[in-house]
């Protein structure tokens, strides 16, 4: 974990503390100033009170170790917690260094992975509690981690990871071909991969675990299964606009396209425009309004798109390309386009699908 705050109230817990700083480099260790150490970039030196501190640090920071007693956390972090989609990552570790344990965020924010990672630093014992880590089993918020996704609905989550921690029966159906690691090699007897939707739905399953960037009923899709969609982040929406189009008509254009085209906006990873629109002041307030990156094309790049099915004089004529929508997002995708250059007023949209990148490494899942 690259931003990581290491707390300890005690001597003993400071030697502790001095040992994961040596290992973690993104990690910076906070100490009471009654031990005399001297402050630096990576070790920072607090009066004493745990509380003062917190409310200080605790949105800097992706993860925390506590080097202390698990029921003084508990009372300090306890006004802090809000949502295990957007809560960073805990860990507990008593101050002999014998346990670390994963408190707050086990999945969404990597306090197992950090718990972990703290045991093989310090030769503790990680202490996971999460049901399907314990149970060895597949779990809904890991494969949406590991394909860099996103989870649909938490409630229908909860219902599948219930359901696979009592042991149903449940199947996974990627349409998308990310291949996420956790599916990979043997799965556990109740747990089945199915190839489309329409197998899954035929099949003798209690849940379903269903990985697209497609918008789906699920109700209908899978009747009378506890039901759950995985988004990846393969999308990019190249746009193109006269100059002056307000945010909110490109905006508009953008989710138009998208549901039209029964494309899910939660798995949009990026817009995509022309280097000439940089400065545009209704591209970037879209950006801001669709809550997503905006990155931006050089002239030569969108010129040496080959096969843009429908390049124009227009966009050649004023900014010097063979077109603005379709080749930045196949430029930036490097996919293939699932939908050509729609115009719309003043705004033109294109959608590409990018392929699927297969890692060991889960990236970090966007809320």
């Amino acid at each position: 974990m690259t931003n990581l705050a290491v707390i300890t109230v005690t001597k003993q817990g400071l030697l502790l503390g001095e040992k994961i700083l040596a290992s973690e480099p993104g990690a910076v260790l906070y100490v009471p100033a009654k031990y005399g150490v001297a402050g630096t970039n990576r070790v920072k030196v607090f009066p004493g009170a745990l509380a003062p501190l917190l409310a200080e640090i605790y949105p800097r920071y992706d993860g925390f170790v506590f080097l202390m007693a698990t029921g003084i956390v508990v009372r300090m972090i306890a006004e802090y917690i809000k949502d295990k989609r957007y809560d960073p990552a805990v860990v507990v570790m008593d101050i002999t260094g014998r346990f670390a344990i994963s408190l707050v965020s086990g999945h969404l924010g990597g306090a197992n992975t950090l718990a972990r990672r703290m045991a093989e630093v310090t030769g503790a014992i990680a202490v996971v509690t999460t049901g399907t880590d314990v149970n060895e089993t597949i779990a809904p918020d890991v494969i949406a981690m590991e394909i860099g996704g996103e989870v649909d609905d938490f409630e229908a989550m909860k219902k599948v990871s219930a359901a696979l921690v009592d042991g149903d029966k449940t199947g996974v159906v990627d349409l998308t071909g990310v291949d996420p690691p956790s599916l990979r090699g043997p799965l556990k007897p109740n747990v089945q991969r199915f190839d489309s939707l329409e197998a899954l739905a035929e099949a003798p399953v209690i849940a379903g675990i269903v990985i697209t960037n497609r918008l789906l009923d699920l109700t209908a899709a899978l009747p009378g299964k506890a039901a759950v969609i995985l988004r990846p982040k393969n999308l990019v929406v190249g746009v193109g606009c006269n100059r002056g189009t307000s945010a909110e008509e490109i905006t508009a254009a953008v989710r138009r396209v998208l549901a039209d085209a029964g494309l899910s906006a939660k798995s949009v990873r990026c817009l995509a425009t022309v280097e000439a629109k940089r400065d545009e002041v209704g591209i970037l307030g879209a950006a801001k309004h669709l809550g997503l990156p905006l990155e931006f094309c050089a002239k030569e790049s969108l010129n040496a798109v080959p096969d843009v099915p429908n390049a124009s004089e227009a966009p050649r004529k004023f900014i010097g390309v063979q077109g603005v929508a379709e080749p930045s997002a196949l430029l930036v995708s490097g996919g293939r386009l699932l939908i050509e250059k729609v115009k719309s007023g003043n705004v033109t949209v294109a959608v590409a699908e990018a392929p699927p990148v297969q890692s060991d490494v889960a990236r970090p899942i966007t809320p």
